[in-house]
């Protein structure tokens, strides 16, 4: 799975049963993390805000979001989410698989909606704020399914199925088109594989060197076709990228691990350490050995 640094910190902090695919994350950036940097997965992920001020993107879309606001992303879309300027950013992270509400004999109607969701260029919405006409309706069929999750009575799979049904079923009602959204330049299925394939080639040896060579060969990319590409989809350089994804997995290992300065500056793919306590307090203000 292609969001492992993410998963890392979920496992610290789930509230679920490992033996329902309906998992809740209460977040905040950034006490927890300081980013939570491009990634995917196949499964549904609903982003509940519930405090401070952030930026959600996905898909390259990028909203500013605030209290009480509900991001729905699709499964297989390609996104991240920070904080806004100083703002704290407190929210709730639920995910779960599409297929535990998908029956186990075939249903046309069902399998045809559910389908559509699961298609990467579907149409449906990304963002339902509190100041729309069917905000409440569809956020609480969120709240029931939280409230019941607090205490998991038994049963609580059914009530959270059915909280799930009834949030489908207004947002096919009110919301199957992105019309009201500010979508305009969302990515095609070619360009998100290709973003997919770079994001699982910087997680899978962002330990060693890469060069601009390296990337672009794999992405059979000339160098100075996938620099704009990459310039284009995600608004930054590669080179910078790779070190903002080195220095997120730098002050994790900082703050979670006895390893020295040095030994985390190599595992993150830094050979020169004075250029990567340099790198480091250029980021977060503070030198590696001021984070302990």
């Amino acid at each position: 799975m292609p969001d492992s640094l993410y998963e890392t910190l979920h496992e610290t902090k789930s509230h679920y049963n490992t033996d329902f695919s309906y998992n809740t994350y209460p977040c905040t950036i950034p006490q927890d993390f300081a980013v939570v940097p491009l990634h995917w997965h196949n499964e549904m992920e609903l982003i509940y805000i519930k405090e401070g001020k952030g930026l959600v993107n996905i898909d390259l879309n990028q909203y500013l979001v605030g209290q009480g606001d509900l991001l729905i992303v699709y499964p297989g879309r390609i996104h991240s989410i920070t904080n806004y300027d100083n703002y704290v950013l407190k929210y709730e992270n639920i995910i779960f698989n599409i297929n535990m509400l998908l029956p186990k004999e075939y249903d046309r109607n069902t399998f045809e909606y559910f389908g559509h969701i699961n298609n990467s260029d579907n149409d449906m919405t990304c963002i339902i704020k509190p100041s729309e006409q069917h905000y409440k309706e569809i956020i609480s069929c969120i709240d029931e399914a939280d409230k019941v999750c607090e205490t998991f009575p038994a049963g609580y799979e059914l009530k959270i199925r059915g909280c799930l049904y009834n949030f489908f079923f207004a947002l096919n009602t009110h919301y199957l088109c992105a019309s009201n959204n500010e979508v305009s330049d969302s990515l095609s299925n070619s360009k998100r594989n290709k973003l997919k394939l770079i994001i699982t080639y910087i997680e899978n040896n962002y330990t060693h060197a890469i060069s601009i060579q390296d990337i672009a060969k794999e992405c059979h990319f000339s160098e100075s076709h996938f620099m704009k590409f990459f310039k284009q989809c995600t608004g930054t350089s590669f080179i910078s990228y790779l070190n903002d994804y080195r220095l997120l997995i730098a002050s994790r290992l900082l703050t979670s691990t006895d390893l020295s300065v040095t030994q985390i500056a190599v595992e993150c793919g830094f050979d020169n350490i004075s250029y990567f306590n340099r790198c480091f307090k250029k980021k977060y203000g503070e030198a590696p050995s001021k984070t302990r």
